[in-house]
């Protein structure tokens, strides 16, 4: 019901009229609107295939990625549920289990691992969302047409990039993203590691004199 007509068409009444059940039981039983929606969205999740953890942890976050852009596309209407919540059940809790191991295998410190994980999470959802609801289509004539008649020296790059945006490839710019990410984690903690030999050899050097 609700991926059929998404949350402005749902109700609590309407979806106790569709089961045969007074809405107030549906209600006692979730305890809130929200509580309910929120079942929807572990549900819904638990439906896509999430990895498990393994020795790679940027197999393990580029698996994670695709299971919800998966998502998007299986139930458009009820991904932004994903937003509303910290976690949304037993599915959320499992995929956010590969994500924080394989933050924490690449060497990020807890802290760092915390909010990188979440910023994964709003990085995805946010990505899968907009591909969704079309941004990640290649432009249309008119969007061309529009584009074109940008003033040349006030957009020159917006211009110049008019031919990548009509032949744009999802499958490719969303693996080359989910990269991206990956790659400033590694510099990240590649960084981290070369500030901690550096520190590790003055202490040693001030050691010694």
């Amino acid at each position: 019901m609700l991926s059929r007509d998404g949350e402005v068409g749902f109700s609590v009444r309407k979806l106790g009229v569709r089961i045969g059940v007074d809405p107030m039981t549906v209600l006692h039983h979730f305890g809130s609107k929200d509580e309910l929606l929120r079942r929807i969205a572990d549900r819904a999740l638990a439906t896509v295939e999430l990895p498990l953890p393994s020795a790679d942890w940027r197999a393990d976050l580029r698996n994670v990625a695709a299971a919800y852009r998966d998502l998007a596309h299986r139930h458009p209407r009820l991904f932004h549920l994903h937003f509303r919540f910290h976690a949304t059940g037993p599915a959320d809790h499992a995929s956010s289990e590969v994500v924080y191991r394989a933050l924490r295998s690449a060497g990020l410190p807890d802290a760092a691992a915390a909010g990188l994980g979440l910023a994964f999470y709003a990085f995805i959802l946010g990505y899968a969302l907009a591909e969704a609801e079309g941004l990640m289509r290649p432009i249309s004539d008119e969007d061309e047409a529009e584009l074109a008649g940008l003033d040349p020296l006030g957009y020159p790059a917006t211009r110049a990039l008019i031919p990548a945006f009509k032949s744009l490839d999802p499958d490719a710019a969303f693996h080359a993203s989910v990269d991206a990410f990956i790659d400033g984690v590694s510099c990240r903690c590649k960084a981290a590691v070369r500030r901690e030999r550096t520190r590790v050899s003055r202490h040693r050097v001030g050691s010694l004199a």
